[in-house]
């Protein structure tokens, strides 16, 4: 009797078997293949698209620098212009001696010249001294008219009025008056 032999693993089985591996791993490995071709596929199309955006935004980018770029230029041309007209201080103007030769040369009697009160300021710039003075004057309309003009002369920038008042039948100019500058500088 013929028995045949019942192995589980014959040459004709492991051949086949071995057959069955392979191909799994060339279907594996030509899944992995095709998943890393679609991946870079993917990877240069975002890319891409990234580039583009990048482009934009750079563009955005370099028109709104631009734009802030030209108005800082106004607004710096407006500060220019604003602190050109800033009084170039020094002392505060020097009332007593000034108003003086002003009230001779302007023909009015100077009455009184009074401190109504003086003020320290912190500025950016420094220290600003700001005094408050009365004066009183006895003198036709025309030379009282004629001081208030050339001490607002003489002032210009660092002297304002802040009250004037005259009575041309008594003769009398009355005024209040703010000078700034920077304080213990002598003029």
């Amino acid at each position: 009797m013929n028995k045949k032999s019942k192995r589980v693993f014959s040459p004709m089985r492991t051949a086949i078997l071995g057959s069955v591996i392979l191909a799994m791993l060339h279907i594996i490995l030509l899944g992995g293949t095709y998943q890393r071709r679609a991946a870079a596929e993917k990877i240069q199309s975002d890319s891409a698209v990234l580039d583009q955006n990048y482009a934009a935004l750079k563009q955005i980018s370099d028109e709104q620098v631009s734009a802030l770029r030209f108005e800082l230029g106004l607004i710096q041309a407006e500060v220019d212009d604003l602190q050109s007209t800033f009084p170039e201080l020094g002392a505060p103007f020097a009332i007593y001696h000034r108003g003086m030769d002003l009230s001779q040369s302007s023909g009015v009697d100077l009455d009184s010249i009074s401190l109504l009160g003086s003020d320290i300021q912190e500025t950016a710039l420094g220290n600003i001294q700001t005094n408050n003075y009365s004066i009183e004057l006895t003198g036709l309309l025309e030379s009282c008219l004629t001081y208030i003009q050339k001490l607002e002369s003489a002032g210009m920038d660092t002297l304002t009025m802040e009250y004037i008042s005259i009575w041309p039948e008594e003769e009398l100019c009355s005024l209040e008056i703010k000078t700034v500058g920077y304080p213990g500088v002598e003029e």
